[in-house]
C-alpha cells in the first residue's frame, strides 16, 4: 500500500504534489476522529488494519477528486460551453439542429427539426431560420421593450443570463448552427466498451491520466472506421502528416485505422504535447490545434491557463473548433463516466480477442484466407490496418506483417500452415504495381499490346465494359502478365518507343522505369481459391505442380539504355475476344467534355491525374530531376517517397530549415533510376489513396458558385465552416492556379460534400475498390451525359 501511495506521489505531474499532501491531511483529520471508537471495540491488531484500510480508501478517493479537478480544471469561462456540449451530446438528435451564439453558446436562439434526406437540401431552411433570428436581434436593438415578442424577450433574457452586457452588439455575425449528436454519442458509448480497457492500459504506460481514454468520443465516437472530409482517419482521427510520425501509412497499410496501434500513437502524441506544454488542457487542445499552434499561443499570451488563451489569443486557425475542443472533452468524459444518468438501455459491445502470427512471405489475401480457414471478411475485420484495396484488388500482404487471427487457431498451428503454403502461391519479393495514364486517342487493344497483357485481363482489372470505357486522364491498373516478364520494370506512362526524354517534361505522369526483381508468376488457379469452413492442415506432400501457362511468342528484346527505360512489351498469344469486348477494345479514349464557361463544371467522382502535377523532367546534366509541387505535398513526402533524408532534398534545393514550398513551385530531386521509379509509384498511390478513402464515405451533392471577396484566400475557402479537401476544390476549378493569389471578383466553384447514407453504402458494396459510384443531383440528371467510372 505504501509503495502504491509513494508511486502515485512520484508520478504526479508538476503542481499536483502539494494538492495530494493537502488531501492526505484532510483525510487523516476526517478518519482520525471515528477511529478512536474502533480502538475501543476491536483488538489492537484489527484496529490498526481497519484504520489503515479506511485511511487508504479515503486518501485514494480524495486524491482522485482533487487530482482530477487540478489536472482537468473547469474555468468559469468554459462552464457554459461544457453545458452546451452536454446538451448537444445527450438531448439533441441527429434530426434536430440549434441556432446559438458562437461566443456565448447557452444563448440558444432556436431549436428546430431537420427533415430526412440530403443534409444540404435544408441549407435554405437553416438560412431562413437565421434570417428570422437576425430580425429579432435588430428589433431588440432598435425598438422599445414594450414592442418585443415573446421570442425576443426570451432571447434578451438569455443574453442577460449567459452573456456580457454589450454582447448584443455584433450578435448577428455570431449566429451558428449546430446539429445534434445524441444518437452518435449513444453509439460511441456502446462501442467504447470494446476499447476502454486497452486504451487505459496503454495510457498507463505513458503516465497519461485515465480520463483521457474518453477523448475518442469527441474525435470519432469510438468508430475505428471514421474518416473525415479532410482526411483524418480512425478512432483517434490522425491526419496523414501527423500519423506518419508514429504509424505506417501507404497504399496497402494504414495503421491509423487500427484501434490498438493508433492508441499507442495517440498516447505518444499526448505525452509529447504535455511534455512541451506542461498542462493537460493545453495538451488536449494541441491534439486538435497542433503543438506548434499552442506553443505560439502560450508565447503570445504569456500564460498556460486555457481560459486566458481562449479569451485573449487570436489566430486565423484558432477558431470555434479549437477553442471548444477542451470543453467538448470535459462534457464527453463527464457523460461517459456515468452514462446511465443520460442514456437508458445501452448495449455494450464486447472486446474482440485475437492472436497474431507473422506472415513468412508475401501472400495474397485469398491464399491466407484459404490456408488459415477463415473468410476474407473475417480477415478484414481482424486486420483493420490493411486498406480495402488489399482485399478487393488482391494485393499481396507484405512479408513480416503480423496477421491477426481468431483465438480458435493456435499460433504454432497457424505458423505451420503458412510455412507450408506452396511456393507458387507466395513470393519472397513484393509484387510489382504498374499504372498507365490513358492518353487521348488510346484504345484498350493498343494499351494491352504495348504492356504485354491480354485485353480481357486489362478490362477485368479495371472494370471496363460498354458502360464504363476508358477516357483520357484515367489511370489504369496494369495486371501481371500471364507469362513471366523477361525484365520487369516499374512504368507509369509507357509510350511507343523505348527512349525517355531527358530534358523535356512529360505531359502527364513521368515516363520512368527501373529494373526490379522478376515477378512471381500467378496462375488463374491462384486467384480463385475457395474458402473452406475450418483451418486447413498443412499438406502431407507437395501438391502437384500447376501446368505452366503457354509460352508467349518470342519478341526481340532491346536492353534498356540510359538512366531509365520503359516497360518492354511481351506480346501475348493471339487472343479470342467476345464481340462486345472487340468493340470496347478498339474504341478510342473519350475526352471528357468541358462545361461552358460560367456553368457548373462536369466532374466525375474518380481519380483524375490531370488535377495533379505528377510530371517529372530529367535534367540534361547531373543526376537530378525537376518536379512541380502538387496538392498536399511536402518536402517530407518527397524524402519519404525517395527513401532519402530530408536534409538531402533541402540541400539540393538550397532550402533552409524554415523554408517552405508552394503549389506549382519547382523542386529538384535525386534521379537515380531506382529512387525515381520508387518515387513515381509512391507519389501516384499517395494521391490515389486519399481520393479512394474520400469517395468511399462522401459524395458531392451540389456545386455552388462563389465570388472571391477582398482579403479572402484559398485557405479561408477550404477551411470554412464546411471544410473541403483542397484536391476536391481543384477538381472543380481546373483552370485556377492554386499557387497564385486569388483576386477579388474572381468566380470559383465550391463543391458541397455530404456523408454517404446507408443506402449509398449498400449500393457501393460489392463494387471493386476504387470504382466510385456516380451521383447526380435530381435536377441535373437529365442535363448530364453519363460519364465513365474509373478504378
Amino acid at each position: 500500500m505504501l509503495s502504491a501511495i509513494a508511486e502515485g506521489l512520484f508520478l504526479a505531474p508538476a503542481g499536483r504534489t502539494s494538492c495530494i499532501f493537502e488531501a492526505v491531511f484532510l483525510c487523516w483529520i476526517t478518519v482520525a476522529f471515528p477511529m478512536r471508537y474502533l480502538f475501543e471495540i476491536f483488538p489492537m491488531k484489527i484496529n490498526l488494519r481497519v484504520s489503515i484500510f479506511f485511511l487508504y480508501c479515503s486518501v485514494t478517493a480524495a486524491c482522485a477528486q482533487l487530482g482530477d479537478s487540478t489536472v482537468f480544471p473547469l474555468p468559469e469561462i468554459l462552464k457554459d460551453n461544457v453545458a452546451f456540449w452536454k446538451k448537444v451530446y445527450t438531448e439533441l438528435s441527429l434530426k434536430q439542429g440549434v441556432l446559438h451564439d458562437r461566443d456565448y453558446p447557452l444563448v440558444l436562439y432556436r431549436t428546430f427539426d431537420i427533415a430526412e434526406g440530403n443534409r444540404w437540401a435544408y441549407s435554405r431552411l437553416i438560412q431562413g431560420q437565421k434570417n428570422q433570428v437576425m430580425t429579432c436581434i435588430d428589433h431588440l436593438q432598435s425598438q422599445p421593450e414594450s414592442t418585443w415578442t415573446q421570442e425576443e424577450r426570451t432571447i434578451a433574457q438569455q443574453f442577460k443570463d449567459h452573456a456580457a452586457s454589450d454582447a448584443l452588439t455584433g450578435a448577428k455575425e455570431r449566429i451558428r448552427f449546430q446539429l445534434g449528436q445524441k444518437e452518435r454519442f449513444r453509439q460511441g458509448l456502446e462501442r467504447s466498451s470494446a476499447y476502454l480497457d486497452t486504451i487505459r492500459a496503454v495510457f498507463a504506460q505513458y503516465n497519461i491520466p485515465p480520463r483521457l481514454a474518453y477523448l475518442p468520443h469527441v474525435e470519432s465516437s469510438f468508430n475505428y472506421d471514421a474518416y473525415s472530409k479532410v482526411g483524418a482517419a480512425g478512432l483517434w482521427q490522425f491526419m496523414r502528416g501527423t500519423g506518419k510520425l508514429f504509424l505506417k501509412i501507404n497504399y496497402l497499410i494504414d495503421e491509423r485505422r487500427d484501434p490498438i496501434l493508433a492508441t499507442v500513437a495517440a498516447a505518444r502524441l499526448l505525452h509529447q504535447n504535455f511534455e512541451e506544454l506542461q498542462a493537460w488542457p493545453l495538451a488536449i487542445t494541441a491534439y486538435n490545434h497542433g503543438l506548434g499552434g499552442m506553443k505560439h499561443a502560450v508565447d503570445i499570451t504569456g500564460s498556460r491557463d486555457i481560459s486566458v488563451i481562449i479569451k485573449n489569443y487570436r489566430s486565423p486557425s484558432f477558431q470555434f473548433a479549437s477553442k471548444n475542443f477542451y470543453s467538448c472533452f470535459l462534457a464527453a468524459s463527464e457523460i461517459a463516466k456515468d452514462p446511465s444518468l443520460y442514456f437508458t438501455d445501452l448495449h455494450f459491445i464486447p472486446k474482440r480477442e485475437f492472436k497474431t502470427v507473422t506472415l513468412p512471405s508475401f501472400m495474397k489475401p485469398t491464399v491466407v484466407s484459404k490456408y488459415l480457414g477463415v473468410s476474407q471478411q473475417v480477415l478484414m475485420e481482424y486486420n483493420l490496418a490493411l486498406r480495402p484495396v488489399v482485399f478487393f484488388q488482391q494485393k499481396q500482404i507484405p512479408s513480416g506483417y503480423c496477421i491477426r487471427i481468431p483465438t480458435d487457431i493456435t499460433i504454432p498451428q497457424a505458423e505451420k500452415i503458412l510455412a507450408a503454403v506452396p511456393d507458387s502461391l507466395k513470393s519472397e519479393t513484393p509484387e510489382r504495381s504498374n499504372y498507365y495514364n490513358v492518353q487521348e486517342g488510346d484504345n484498350l487493344a493498343g494499351i494491352a499490346s504495348r504492356l504485354g497483357v491480354s485485353v480481357s485481363q486489362l478490362a477485368l482489372e479495371n472494370n471496363i465494359n460498354r458502360k464504363n470505357m476508358i477516357y483520357a486522364g484515367q489511370v489504369l491498373r496494369i495486371p501481371a502478365p500471364k507469362a513471366t516478364q523477361p525484365e520487369a520494370v516499374a512504368s507509369v506512362n509507357a509510350p511507343e518507343s523505348t527512349a525517355v526524354p531527358t530534358a523535356k517534361p512529360s505531359a502527364a505522369l513521368s515516363q520512368v522505369a527501373a529494373k526490379q526483381p522478376a515477378e512471381t508468376a500467378q496462375t488463374p488457379q491462384s486467384l480463385a481459391l475457395s474458402e473452406p469452413q475450418g483451418p486447413v492442415p498443412p499438406p502431407a506432400a507437395e501438391p502437384p505442380p500447376v501446368p505452366p501457362p503457354p509460352r508467349p511468342a518470342k519478341v526481340k528484346q532491346t536492353p534498356p539504355k540510359g538512366p531509365s527505360a520503359v516497360v518492354q512489351a511481351v506480346q501475348p498469344a493471339a487472343e479470342v475476344l467476345a464481340d462486345s469486348l472487340k468493340e470496347i477494345s478498339m474504341k478510342k479514349a473519350d475526352t471528357l467534355p468541358l462545361a461552358p464557361v460560367g456553368t457548373r463544371p462536369l466532374v466525375i467522382p474518380a481519380f483524375d491525374v490531370t488535377v495533379y502535377n505528377l510530371g517529372v523532367a530529367l535534367s540534361p546534366v547531373g543526376n537530378t530531376a525537376k518536379i512541380k509541387v502538387s496538392i498536399d505535398e511536402t518536402i517530407g513526402h518527397y524524402a519519404d517517397w525517395l527513401g532519402v533524408s530530408l536534409v538531402r532534398i533541402r540541400e539540393l534545393n538550397r532550402l533552409s530549415g524554415r523554408s517552405d514550398i508552394r503549389i506549382n513551385g519547382s523542386v529538384s530531386i535525386p534521379a537515380e533510376v531506382d529512387l525515381l521509379a520508387r518515387f513515381v509509384k509512391a507519389r501516384l498511390e499517395y494521391h490515389m489513396a486519399i481520393e479512394e478513402d474520400f469517395y468511399s464515405r462522401y459524395k458531392v451533392t451540389e456545386v455552388r458558385p462563389h465570388v472571391i471577396k477582398r482579403g479572402e484566400s484559398l485557405w479561408n475557402i477550404v477551411n470554412g465552416d464546411d471544410q473541403i479537401p483542397l484536391w476536391l476544390f481543384a477538381k472543380y476549378n481546373k483552370g485556377l492556379d492554386l499557387g497564385a493569389t486569388l483576386m477579388p471578383g474572381m468566380r470559383v466553384w465550391i463543391p458541397v460534400v455530404e456523408e454517404k447514407s446507408e443506402q449509398d453504402l449498400a449500393l457501393d458494396s460489392g463494387q471493386p475498390i476504387g470504382i466510385y459510384q456516380l451521383f447526380y443531383c435530381p435536377s441535373e440528371k437529365c442535363a448530364q451525359t453519363p460519364v465513365k467510372r474509373m478504378p
